[in-house]
């Protein structure tokens, strides 16, 4: 009998579009599944829409987030994770569409040692219509590319097998941004090349629109940015380890960019974190880089405010 996969899907609001999500689902050439949707408390017609489906079809699975689990779509994930039965699991989103055989060609990917299988996805308009394909770059440095964006690699993307997971941390609920970042950036650091296989070409749609979260306004939210320099200085401390000197002086630059804006934005304690985790780490690689971040780096903060040509003096290369 063919394994059972588990798709994982949490919702909010997006009865108007999980239809085409779940139909996408339901004409999969792989049979053998099972659908949890987990509703984040939506308060339009998503809970009668997915009665529906689920009094229709046995393999759709309709669940509430209970109220003792933080609110958000990756706690949904983790709680639909501890629901799930299945061999595999692939969490799949509420807007995005399956090709049809997205589960079969997945699945026939995983061998003894494979614990993950990645597919790319074809980035869509609000109507589907197709504008472009995420980039897969097939070499070994899954770390390096997922971090450059040189590898576009979103949650549907990715299928596991489940005794992987089965221990491991899933995605941080204590964070407000960047989980997913957070959750495949620390599994892809210590992912050997045997362990995962690679499909480069599209196997869902990924559609952008007005609530997709890479068009929604870039405004300062301190929580959020706190969030993402959190993940930004795992990151960097990784990417010492590998001695990646692309990705350290990337990252750095990423970092410089945070502790700008939280001195523009009059989040002061986010760049105060950022210039003092810096600056020792730098030492290691720059001396006058360290010293100039801990001279202009504190001078700006006193100040409140930093000149373009400080941004510009800190914004450069650690390692040449």
């Amino acid at each position: 009998m063919e394994p059972l996969v588990s798709i994982i899907i949490p919702t909010y609001n997006r009865a108007h579009l999980i239809g085409d999500t779940i139909g996408s689902v339901i004409t999969q050439s792989y049979s053998n599944w099972e659908c949890l949707i987990v509703d984040d408390g939506s308060n339009d017609y998503t809970e009668e829409l997915l009665k529906f489906y689920s009094e229709r079809d046995g393999r759709i699975e309709f669940h509430k987030r209970p109220k003792d689990i933080p609110k958000g779509a990756n706690a949904c994930r983790n709680y639909g994770f501890e629901l799930s039965k299945g061999e595999f699991v692939n969490w799949f989103d509420d807007d995005d569409v399956m090709l049809p055989e997205f589960l079969q060609k997945k699945v026939k990917k995983f061998e003894k040692l494979k614990k993950l299988v990645i597919c790319s996805g074809i980035f869509t308009n609000e109507f589907l219509k197709k504008t472009g394909r995420m980039k897969i770059i097939q070499d070994e440095r899954i770390f390096h590319n997922y971090l450059l964006w040189h590898s576009q690699i979103i949650t549907n993307s990715v299928m596991f097998r489940r005794s992987y997971l089965v221990g491991t941390k899933l995605f941080d609920e204590s964070l407000s941004r960047g989980q997913e970042a957070e959750f495949f950036s620390r599994i892809f650091y210590s992912l050997k090349r045997n362990e995962y296989d690679l499909i480069p070409y599209g196997l869902f749609l990924y559609r952008q629109h007005a609530d997709t979260k890479t068009e929604k306004n870039k405004d300062y939210i301190p929580s959020f940015k706190s969030s993402q320099t959190s993940v930004i200085l795992k990151n960097f401390q990784r990417s010492l380890s590998l001695k990646d000197r692309v990705l350290i002086n990337y990252l750095y630059a990423e970092l410089i960019e945070l502790f700008s804006q939280g001195i523009k934005n009059h989040h002061d304690s986010n760049s105060f974190r950022i210039l003092f985790f810096l600056i020792p780490e730098v030492l290691l690689y720059n001396l006058k880089l360290s010293a100039e971040l801990l001279l202009y780096g504190v001078i700006a903060i006193l100040k409140k405010k930093i000149s373009f040509e400080t941004y510009k003096r800190l914004k450069r290369n650690i390692i040449k």
